[in-house]
């Protein structure tokens, strides 16, 4: 059977005001769009007036000159003169740990701007997997405004779709009984959440009633508990790929659950080698780097996110021509020298 076509495709089209989302002309758009970043990025936070200072911004041309640009590690998002907006602009702080660090937590700044593309991501991402007439229980942390919760919540109703929060503090026990009271059809959740459903017959029985479909999201999703949970609800299991860092999205499976598709338009997302940082060819397994595009609070200058992956080759079988994220396949070990797996109840089943 044809699957779908990602509708991440006409929304990039869109964005980039292409006729079709061809590789080459998105290609061609990003890096323009490189190029004019980096230089607001250059006059507007002084962290990065130093970083790219003897850099020539107009020799960004294909993806091999990524090399020529510095990496960003996680410490540095606790820099001072990182911040390229005012204070008055900054709509949401949050603030993380760096892992395998004692010193000083990230803290990432986004403005209403930064929000409001994560927000249309959400609507774009979603339809591929909710729509009119769907009830979507959202089980991921950010109640509070902004949050990643609340842009699901708000996020919804464009595609007809609403949002249903649990209470605070739930069991899986409060959770069959919402399935039951307000007619849940898809579900948004963490991997070590979804083994708590899993591990209670109560709430697996109420999700097998009417659950159609499920996003995994924030952690690695093993495929031992992806089997487990099309099984157990009978439903079809999406992956999300993202970051706090990003704003929240990066990447969303289609219906051929191929890899991920790309929010291109607001993300660089390349794949290199972690000794060297040079930009890895297709198909070869390396560290996730991002850059973000376009003016923001906290811009990423390929950021370093730990992760290891690799780009896909080839159309996706739903038929879209764009370049698409392997599978994630775990935290690269501190040497840079082979993969760590997460321990139980962070993904693995």
């Amino acid at each position: 059977m044809k699957q779908a076509i990602s509708p991440l495709d006409p929304w990039l089209a869109r964005r980039m005001d292409l006729p079709a989302p061809a590789p080459e002309a998105v290609l061609v758009w990003q890096m323009a769009e490189l190029r004019r970043t980096l230089s607001w990025a250059r006059q507007a936070s002084p962290f990065f007036a130093l970083r790219l200072a003897a850099v020539d911004l107009d020799a960004l041309r294909r993806p091999s000159d990524l090399a020529l640009l510095p990496r960003m590690e996680p410490t540095d998002l606790s820099a001072a003169g990182l911040l390229a907006v005012s204070q008055d602009e900054v709509a949401r702080v949050v603030s993380l740990n760096t892992s395998g660090t004692s010193g000083q937590p990230k803290r990432l700044s986004f403005s209403e701007a930064d929000l409001a593309r994560t927000l249309e991501f959400f609507q774009v991402g979603m339809s591929t997997l909710c729509g009119p007439g769907d009830v979507v229980l959202v089980l991921l942390p950010g109640r509070r405004e902004q949050g990643v919760a609340d842009l699901l919540t708000r996020a919804l109703p464009a595609l007809g779709a609403r949002a249903v929060i649990p209470p605070e503090n739930w069991t899986p026990a409060d959770l069959a009984t919402v399935f039951q009271s307000q007619g849940v059809t898809s579900l948004v959740a963490a991997p070590r959440q979804l083994l708590a459903l899993l591990d209670n017959e109560v709430a697996c029985a109420s999700a097998r009633l009417r659950l159609c479909t499920v996003l995994s999201s924030g952690e690695l999703l093993q495929d031992g508990l992806r089997a487990r949970l099309e099984e157990a609800f009978c439903c079809v299991v999406f992956d999300h790929w993202g970051m706090t860092e990003t704003g929240y999205g990066g990447g969303v499976e289609c219906s051929a659950h191929c890899g991920y598709h790309l929010r291109e338009a607001d993300l660089l997302v390349e794949v290199a080698d972690p000794a060297t940082g040079r930009p890895l060819p297709v198909g070869e397994t390396g560290e996730i780097l991002v850059t973000t595009l376009g003016p923001r609070a906290l811009p990423l200058l390929r950021y370093r996110t730990g992760d290891a992956a690799r780009m896909l080759p080839g159309p996706c079988p739903c038929g879209s021509p764009l370049r698409r994220l392997g599978p994630v396949l775990g935290r690269l070990a501190a040497d840079g020298q082979g993969i760590e797996q997460p321990p139980k109840g962070q993904g693995a089943p």
